[in-house]
C-alpha cells in the first residue's frame, strides 16, 4: 500500500514510502504476529536494522522545533515539551489513509507488525534513510506473558541485571514502514480507556465513521524479558528475569480521546488519583504499613516481615498444624490468624468492608504442581493446589495491596510451564499492577542453602514499582560472606527448643567439613541432609536454623509435620531483607508525594 500525496508529503521527499512493503501476515487487528526481536528490540534483517545508544536522543539535526502530526491537527512545539495529542475518533480513520510523515511524535506500523513512536528521522545515515524511536509490539504475543487484549500495545525496553530499565530506542529503515496509525500512551487503567468500550462502540454510527477497525492503539505498559527468543517464536530459555511496568502520569501523552458525540477521556491521570480509584484510601501517614500473609504456612515470611517493622493484619492457611505453629508465634502481635481454605477467605473478605485491605500482601501459593521435586504427583492434590494458585487475582481484589510479593518454585519459570507463568503474570496485569520477577539464589541473601526461588514484586495501580532487592552476601565489595552449614548450626545453644528432635539414621555416613552450603531443605528428610560429623541427621532446630528461623521460633505437630513446615517456608532472613527494602522504598515515595501536595 503506497500512500497518496498530501500536505505531509511536502515535508521532504522521503516522507513517502520508499518501496512496496510486504503484506500483513494476518488481517486480525491485535492478533498474534511473529516479529523478529532480540530482548524485544527489532532485528528484522541484519542489513536493515541498527540499534543506537540513547546518547543520540537529542540530535535533531539542528532543528529546535518539529512538526508533530496528531490525530486531529498539526502543531509546532519545542521538542522538550509534550504537545497536545487529542485524538478524534471520527478523524483518525481519514488520517490513516493519508501520507506517512517521519517526524518526531509520529506513529507507524512496520512490516513485521511491530510499531514505532518516531523520535527522530535520520536521512543522512549510511544505508538510510532511517527512523529512530520507541519500539512497540502487540500485547498478545505469547512470550510477553500478558493477557490477550486487542489493540493494546506494549513498549519494549531492555533491563540490566538489577531489573532497572534502560530506555533503548531502535532504528529501522524507512522502507520497513507500511502505514501510519495512532498510538495513545496512557496512564489510565484498561477498564477506563480501551478500544472496545471507547472506540469500537462509536464505529458505524451516524457520525460518518465507517464500521471497520480504526487504527487507534493504546499503550499503557513497558515490558522487558531477558530471555525472549531472537526470532519471535516461543523462547527456548525460561523467563528468569522480567519487568512489566504500567505507565505513570509523566509518561502518558498529553491529550484526550474525543468521541463523535463530544465526550472526552484524558490520556493522563495522576498517580494519586489512580491509587484512590483502586484502593479508596490514602497512604499511612504514620508509615506504619499493614501486612497480610496469604498461604502463610508456619510463618517464615511473617517472621521476616515482623523483623522489618510491618504491622500485622492477618495470616491465613488451610493446614491445621501450620496454623497452630503460626498462632503460637504471632498471635501476640494482634494479627488475625485464620484456618481457612483460600476460597473461603476470599468470600469472607468480600463481605467485610475494608477488613482485609493491607499495604503489603505476601502470597506463597502451593508450589507442588510446578516443583521439580514433585516426582509422584497426586492428581487430586494438584487440582486443589491449582485452584488455590488461581486465586491470586481475587486476593489482589479483596486486599488491594500497594505492594504485593509472591514466592514460588523456580521451576514455574521453566519453558514447559510458560502457560502457568503467563497466567500468573496476567492476573497482576489485569488488576492494573506493575510486576517484576527474578529467579533468586537465596544464598546471596544469607540463606545457607542452594535454594533458588522465583520472587515476584508487584506494585498496585498508581504506585511506583520499586527497584528489585539487592543481594547482601557474596564476593563483591560491601557484601557479607556467603554463609555455610557451620555458620548456621554451630552457635545453637544446647538447650534450644527442638534440639533433641532428630530423624533416625540407620548408619553413619562420610563426614564433611560443613563449610559449604546445605543442599535445599525439602519437606522431608533427604539422604544428603545430615550433620557434618556423619554420625546423625540434622535435628529439627538445625533444620530450622538452616532455613534461618530465629532460635525462639516454636513448631507444632509431629516430626514429619515440623519438617514439612520448615521445608515449605520462605526463609525469614530473606523475607526480612525483602520487606525492609520495600518498606524503605514505599516510605520514600510517600514522603515525596506528601511534600508535593503540601
Amino acid at each position: 500500500m503506497l500512500p497518496h500525496k498530501g500536505t505531509a508529503a511536502l515535508q521532504a521527499p522521503v516522507s513517502l514510502l520508499q518501496a512496496q512493503a510486504r503484506p500483513p501476515e494476518t488481517d486480525a487487528p491485535g492478533g498474534r504476529f511473529h516479529p523478529y526481536y532480540r530482548d524485544h528490540l527489532s532485528e528484522l534483517y541484519d542489513k536493515d536494522v541498527i540499534v543506537l545508544d540513547d546518547d543520540d536522543d537529542n540530535n535533531n539535526n539542528g532543528n529546535d522545533e518539529d512538526l508533530v502530526i496528531t490525530g486531529s491537527r498539526q502543531v509546532s512545539k519545542p521538542r522538550n515539551q509534550k504537545p497536545r495529542r487529542d485524538v478524534h475518533i471520527n478523524r483518525a480513520w481519514q488520517l490513516f489513509d493519508g501520507p506517512v510523515g517521519f517526524h518526531h511524535g509520529c506513529d507507524v506500523e512496520l512490516a513485521d507488525h511491530s510499531f514505532m513512536r518516531i523520535d527522530e528521522y535520520l536521512p543522512f545515515v549510511e544505508g538510510g534513510p532511517f527512523i529512530k524511536g520507541y519500539r512497540l509490539s502487540h500485547q498478545n504475543r505469547l512470550e510477553l506473558l500478558m493477557p490477550e487484549r486487542p489493540f493494546e500495545l506494549v513498549q519494549l525496553v531492555k533491563i540490566d541485571e538489577n531489573l532497572s530499565v534502560q530506555s533503548t530506542m531502535s532504528t529501522v529503515k524507512v522502507s520497513q514502514v507500511i502505514r501510519k496509525c495512532t498510538i495513545i500512551f496512557t496512564s489510565q487503567r484498561y477498564r477506563d480507556l480501551n478500544y472496545r468500550d471507547h472506540v469500537r462502540r462509536h464505529l458505524g454510527s451516524d457520525n460518518n465513521v465507517p464500521f471497520n477497525d480504526v487504527p487507534i492503539y493504546f499503550c499503557r505498559y513497558k515490558s522487558a524479558d531477558c530471555n525472549v527468543g531472537i526470532d519471535g517464536r516461543v523462547p527456548t530459555g525460561p523467563p528468569l528475569t522480567g519487568r512489566i511496568e504500567h505507565l505513570h502520569s509523566s509518561q502518558a501523552d498529553n491529550g484526550a480521546l474525543i468521541a463523535p458525540d463530544g465526550q472526552q477521556i484524558e490520556f493522563c491521570i495522576s498517580n494519586r488519583e489512580v491509587r484512590r480509584q483502586w484502593r479508596g484510601v490514602g497512604h499511612s501517614k504514620s508509615r506504619r504499613y499493614t501486612f497480610g500473609d496469604a498461604f502463610c504456612g508456619a510463618g517464615g515470611t511473617s517472621s521476616g516481615a515482623l523483623e522489618a517493622g510491618l504491622k500485622f493484619k492477618f495470616g491465613v492457611d488451610f493446614d491445621l498444624t501450620a496454623i497452630a505453629t503460626y498462632r503460637h508465634n504471632f498471635e501476640c502481635t494482634g494479627t488475625q490468624v485464620m484456618l481457612n481454605d483460600i476460597s473461603d477467605f476470599i468470600k469472607s473478605a468480600c463481605a467485610s468492608e475494608d477488613g482485609f485491605k493491607v499495604d503489603f500482601l505476601h502470597m506463597s501459593p502451593p508450589c507442588q504442581p510446578f516443583c521439580g521435586a514433585n516426582r509422584s504427583p497426586n492428581e487430586e492434590a494438584n487440582r486443589k493446589n491449582m485452584n488455590a494458585f488461581s486465586k491470586v487475582g481475587d486476593l489482589l481484589d479483596v486486599c488491594k495491596p500497594r505492594i504485593a510479593t509472591l514466592e514460588e518454585a523456580k521451576s514455574l519459570t521453566d519453558v514447559d510451564k510458560r502457560k502457568h507463568f503467563r497466567d500468573l503474570i496476567s492476573w497482576f496485569i489485569e488488576k492494573g499492577y506493575s510486576v517484576q520477577w527474578k529467579a533468586v539464589e537465596l544464598a546471596k541473601f544469607g540463606v545457607p542453602q542452594t535454594r533458588n526461588r522465583a520472587i515476584i514484586i508487584a506494585s498496585g495501580p498508581g504506585e511506583q514499582l520499586p527497584a528489585f532487592v539487592r543481594p547482601t552476601h557474596g564476593n563483591g565489595p560491601g557484601l557479607k560472606p556467603i554463609p555455610s552449614i557451620n555458620s548456621a548450626i554451630n552457635s545453637i545453644p544446647a538447650n534450644a527448643r527442638h534440639q533433641k528432635e532428630r530423624p533416625f539414621m540407620r548408619a553413619p555416613k562420610p563426614p564433611y567439613a560443613g563449610s559449604e552450603l546445605c543442599k535445599t531443605i525439602m519437606t522431608s528428610v533427604k539422604p544428603h541432609h545430615y550433620h557434618p560429623s556423619g554420625l546423625r541427621r540434622f535435628n529439627i532446630r538445625e533444620y530450622a536454623s538452616l532455613q534461618t528461623f530465629p532460635l525462639t521460633f516454636v513448631f507444632a505437630g509431629s516430626m514429619s509435620e515440623k519438617l514439612k513446615q520448615i521445608g515449605n517456608a520462605v526463609p525469614p532472613l530473606f523475607a526480612k531483607t525483602l520487606f525492609k527494602h520495600l518498606k524503605e522504598k514505599l516510605t520514600a515515595t510517600d514522603d515525596t508525594e506528601e511534600r508535593e501536595y503540601l
